[in-house]
């Protein structure tokens, strides 16, 4: 038998996707009136409006509704919860497809559809709930609340997606309204203190520089939670927006398990395998871009802030674009913390530059093979390496003394700030150096 979910984008049917149990075979089949808009578009690259040969790629389907879902603590829940194998992909998006990232809502092809302007109201939530909750995330997943799994979006850390009112107030939201704001606590790992704060002063750094970044807020409960508005919603009076994004592995038609550019890990024995997204592949996705100088300068400002602030761990699944039906747009940054400010954690870069995974080692010559890989000219590198430079030293202690912070935060803020100054005055050290490296030994 198989079985069938209805695609949704907005209040129109985009999509059918299929599956077959006995075969483990996902198929896609676009809807015809979503066939005949000339401002429709796809679900992703690989997924095109004209099957290329009359099929997608063997895999392709899978691969993206599987980008879709959660991973680790919050996966095990949610497979826990509605007694589902973390291996079916199929019935995980049949039960968790109404709040993903992106504008894409699954439904059951033989159930009937929500209405996008009728539903149940939303229920409150008050900060005093949402604390208690935090407090007693071992006891109980913060992802289920009223015995429902309420996340859906890609990523290790406990979240929770949101709608604030213009009071802010909070709620949680069933479907057809979707949320507006993804909340995150601290984690339950202490060694990963102040990581609220770490990724806010990231961030917040980054829109201090004019950089394209999710905005984000700390409340206190009074224990800090990251708030951070949802780039792919917007607010129309009354009614939330969806709006299409795919990221960096479902732009490449790649697993989950190729977010990081060594997909086999750093064992000895695997180190020298590279299939998972890299800069290189990154740049070339910018080929299916609507405005492809666009797109390359944002991922260029991307590769060069992570290298300021020391986030070893952007991956694949931490890069994003819109969906339009000219082409990939560029899309804000998020996910933006110094790594390398907990010991504990892997170190090496999640993307190599040139051939360096290591963030210290990185010299004028693995950029100058970065920019070569990623057909960047070397003056336009330069040109940005300084541009970024300037702007963090400038800048990094003004975030660091911003009021957001509590008195027991600044050490750790402070801390941040000194090692983005240094790695920009590294940027700047390497810039000439950059422009002299002969092309001959690349």
């Amino acid at each position: 038998m198989t079985y069938a979910l209805n695609v949704y984008c907005g209040e129109r049917q985009m999509a059918t996707v299929t599956y077959d149990p006995v075969d483990d075979r996902f198929g896609l089949d676009y809807h015809p009136t979503w066939l005949s808009d000339s401002k429709s578009f796809p679900m992703s690259p690989a997924l095109a409006l004209a099957k290329p040969g009359g099929a997608y790629p063997p895999g392709a389907v899978r691969r993206f509704v599987e980008n879709l879902l959660p991973e680790g603590r919050a996966l095990d829940i949610a497979s826990s919860m509605y007694q589902i194998s973390k291996n079916n992909v199929f019935a995980l998006i049949r039960a968790l497809g109404r709040e993903t990232a992106g504008a894409l809502f699954f439904r059951p092809a033989d159930g009937e559809r929500d209405s996008t302007r009728d539903g149940p109201p939303p229920r409150e939530v008050t900060r005093e709930e949402l604390r208690e909750r935090i407090a007693e995330r071992r006891r109980v997943p913060f992802q289920v609340w009223d015995n429902k799994v309420r996340l859906s979006i890609p990523g290790f850390q406990d979240k929770l997606p949101l709608y604030l009112d213009a009071q802010g107030k909070m709620f949680l939201v069933e479907p057809p309204l979707a949320s507006t704001h993804i909340v995150k606590p601290e984690p339950l790992d202490e060694r990963l203190e102040h990581l609220v704060v770490n990724e806010h002063y990231c961030m917040a750094l980054a829109a201090r520089m004019s950089l394209p970044v999710a905005p984000v807020q700390i409340f206190r409960l009074p224990e800090p939670l990251l708030v951070i508005t949802r780039f792919d919603r917007s607010i129309q009076g009354a009614f939330v927006q969806r709006r299409h994004i795919v990221d960096a592995c479902q732009a490449l038609d790649l697993s989950v398990s190729a977010k990081y550019e060594r997909n086999f890990g750093t064992g000895e024995d695997v180190r020298h395998i590279r299939d998972g997204v890299s800069f290189e592949r990154l740049f070339a996705a910018c080929d299916s871009a609507a405005n492809k100088a666009i797109a390359r300068q944002s991922l260029l400002r991307w590769a060069l802030y992570q290298f300021v602030i020391g986030n070893s761990d952007a991956h694949g699944k931490n890069a994003s674009f819109f969906m339009r039906p000219e082409g990939l747009g560029a899309a804000p940054w998020y996910d933006l913390v110094s790594v390398v400010q907990y010991d504990h954690l892997v170190h090496d870069l999640a993307m190599a530059f040139g051939d360096e995974f290591s963030l210290r080692e990185v010299s004028a010559f693995a950029l100058a093979d970065f920019a070569k890989r990623c057909n960047i000219s070397r003056h336009l590198l330069a040109r940005e390496m300084r541009r970024m430079a300037k702007s963090v030293i400038t800048l990094a202690e003004l975030q660091a003394a911003d009021p957001a912070y509590e008195e027991s935060e600044r050490p750790d803020v402070q801390r941040i700030a000194a090692f983005c100054m240094e790695q920009a005055r590294n940027l700047e050290r390497l810039v000439s150096l950059v422009l002299d490296v002969n092309e001959e030994l690349m």
